[in-house]
């Protein structure tokens, strides 16, 4: 098993040795306001592919939706991602790259690729760190990873519905904390992405610290946690934060409270 994190410096000395014959570092960045592969072609890291996460077919009630199983291995084949390579993704993305990082680590998840980290810190530390970046993009054997799927990092909106009363999961709610007051799932704790970041240094927090937050609000992290935001984005760092601290039963509520709120209106 690789780790769930790993620093600028660690993956800097790996690109530095050349010694990336495992390693397949992915930029992840997307944004709803532009291009994010004309920004990956102006400067990357060193070695990097560019590839798109959020290549699903978007609905009204799933406006960020998970690539299909076809859509999902045709792209990360074509970076030249195999069943066994170490996939590190970062992005340029708000909340030091946490906001695309933690979506790009959890859909790899999902598709049954385990050996994937996140770059703490994203672009902007590896920036802040005056780390070498490229406009000369990497030409990629092609790979032959094969998608299985983790269902159990998943849950639905019939999950979650059930859970209102066997309550077998905890949920954490990872949206502001006016919009959780204006209306959220029934005894769902909130947590912000925001809050899991030392915005000073760029990185994500101490695992005191993130510890710390969970406990404040009442989360048993031996426990079973499912975590939602909107449409299943920021939700996806606080998974991967519970996961951090060992964790071992974390799912993302896709759906999010997009769905829920939709779906308590059809009624």
């Amino acid at each position: 098993m690789v780790p769930l994190l790993v620093s600028c410096d660690w993956l800097s000395e790996k690109v530095k040795s050349g010694d990336l014959s495992n390693i397949i570092i992915l930029d992840v960045s997307w944004s709803s306001t532009k291009d994010c592969y004309e920004e990956y072609k102006k400067q990357h890291i060193p070695g990097s592919q560019y590839l798109n996460i959020m290549c699903g077919d978007h609905t009204d009630i799933y406006p960020r939706n998970i690539p299909t199983t076809q859509q999902f291995t045709d792209i990360v084949q074509a970076v030249g991602v195999n069943t066994t390579s170490h996939v590190v993704v970062y992005s340029s993305s708000d909340r030091a790259g946490y906001f695309m990082a933690g979506r790009g680590w959890w859909t790899f998840k999902y598709f049954g690729h385990e050996n994937v980290s996140i770059l703490d810190g994203g672009l902007q530390k590896w920036l802040n760190l005056n780390l070498p970046v490229t406009v000369t993009s990497t030409e990629c054997k092609r790979g032959d990873f094969v998608v299985k799927i983790n269902r159990p990092i998943y849950k639905s909106f019939e999950d979650v519905k059930a859970n209102t009363e066997s309550k077998v999961f905890q949920v954490i709610d990872s949206r502001t904390s006016s919009a959780y007051t204006d209306g959220h799932i029934p005894e769902a704790f909130n947590l912000t992405m925001v809050d899991l970041i030392n915005t000073e240094d760029g990185v994500l927090k101490s695992e005191q610290d993130i510890h710390s937050l969970f406990n404040n609000i009442g989360i048993d992290l031996s426990k079973p946690i499912v975590t939602h935001c909107n449409s299943g984005m920021s939700s996806c760092t606080l998974a991967f934060a519970a996961m951090y601290l060992g964790c071992k039963n974390v799912s993302v509520y896709h759906g999010g409270f997009t769905e829920w709120n939709k779906r308590q209106e059809e009624k």
